[in-house]
């Protein structure tokens, strides 16, 4: 049955009606009325002339570019919106598009462009009238956070690096002899449900199973990417085992660590620099991941090769958003960084105060 705790929250079930109707949910969400200009949120100017924002969509529905859009009517920006969920489901893409024929009409100056994680996230965007561009979000990962560590022993099969969501799937990796969890709960939960996921995980631990976060009053708590980088360091194999999310960062941290990767199909566009070389697709069951992880386990794929065959496809995804971002800014610039056309932040998330954006836009354009 439909309710409002499971609308709110939607990661908890699987089952196709409350996912669709989760997104419907977006379509009622409105920009707020009213911004602290003490508020953190993430975004990223990747030009401040002539002004090109990329935003985080928090708070919803498109972070801090609602803001800019109205503090600053009269200056062309051009937003870029990430997209941190699938799309590849027809009330989400039409939420999104609602919310981005709202914001045009409010906006009329500002051009707000949306980065489709996915081919079908693309089509489907550009089908309901909204202005998009394929920017496959694990290409914004920094590769220096993220590498092999030598000489390191591997004692884990398998390593799944997920939130403790029923859309993670965690029940597929359950015959995999030896498996190593990082893991987090979802932010918005209350205590009691974040005490009662966490219970019901450990419980149904299997033997040769851990959770690699420390446990403190009932949650896990948070790994750093050095961390999270050296907890992949005692792994043979990473593990993908959603059918349904985002581009999922962890993909691409667990190739750039060296790590080859075993995969359930998926949509939502994790899958974008897998290459067969490094990666296994298996089917949605306990085995074929158990029997998928001791096959690339046995190929013992040297971890350098994994993240070089990983670099070479994400660096042809990044210059082509170059080039996009050059032809947005209407000329080239001296790079600092040779991957970039722009001053870079990892996922293009720099977190920052409303009022340091808007100095920081202060210093080309006087209001």
């Amino acid at each position: 049955m439909l309710s409002l705790h499971a609308l709110r929250n939607p990661y908890l079930f699987g089952t196709p009606v409350l996912s669709e109707a989760a997104g419907l949910v977006d379509c009622f969400v409105r920009e707020p009325r009213t911004w602290s200009r003490d508020l953190q949120v993430a975004g990223l100017f990747l030009s401040l002339d002539p002004p090109i924002f990329c935003a985080q969509p928090q708070p919803r529905p498109f972070g801090a570019a609602s803001y800019l859009a109205a503090r600053f009517p009269e200056t062309p920006f051009v937003f870029l919106h990430a997209v941190t969920h699938s799309l590849e489901r027809p009330t989400f893409a039409l939420s999104v598009a609602q919310q981005y024929r709202r914001f045009r009409k409010a906006h009329r100056r500002a051009r707000l462009i949306v980065m489709a994680n996915t081919p079908g996230e693309e089509e489907s965007l550009r089908r309901f009238g909204v202005d998009v561009y394929l920017a496959p979000q694990n290409m914004f990962v920094d590769e220096t956070m993220f590498h092999p560590i030598v000489d390191r022993p591997r004692t884990y099969d398998a390593i799944y690096n997920a939130q403790l969501v029923p859309l993670k799937r965690h029940e597929l990796a359950r015959l995999v002899p030896s498996c190593a969890y990082v893991t987090k709960l979802f932010g918005r939960w209350s205590p009691d449900l974040k005490k009662a996921q966490l219970h019901k995980f450990l419980h149904g631990l299997p033997r040769g199973h851990v959770i690699i976060n420390e446990i403190e009053d009932d949650n896990v708590v948070f790994m750093d990417h050095v961390q999270v980088n050296e907890a992949m360091a005692s792994a043979h194999v990473g593990l993908c085992l959603s059918k349904l999310e985002g581009a999922m960062y962890a993909s691409i941290e667990y190739l750039l660590a060296g790590l080859p990767v075993v995969s359930t199909r998926s949509k939502g566009g994790r899958d974008t620099f897998f290459h067969p070389d490094t990666t296994l697709i298996v089917d949605d069951n306990p085995r074929a991941v158990q029997e998928g992880v001791a096959a690339m386990k046995a190929r013992a794929i040297p971890a350098d090769f994994t993240r070089s065959t990983t670099l070479r496809l994400m660096t042809i995804e990044r210059e082509r958003f170059n080039t996009f971002i050059d032809g947005l800014r209407g000329k080239q610039v001296a790079r600092t960084d040779q991957r970039w056309s722009f001053n870079y932040c990892p996922k293009l998330a720099q977190l920052r105060t409303i009022s340091d954006f808007e100095a920081q836009l202060s210093q080309k354009f006087t209001v």
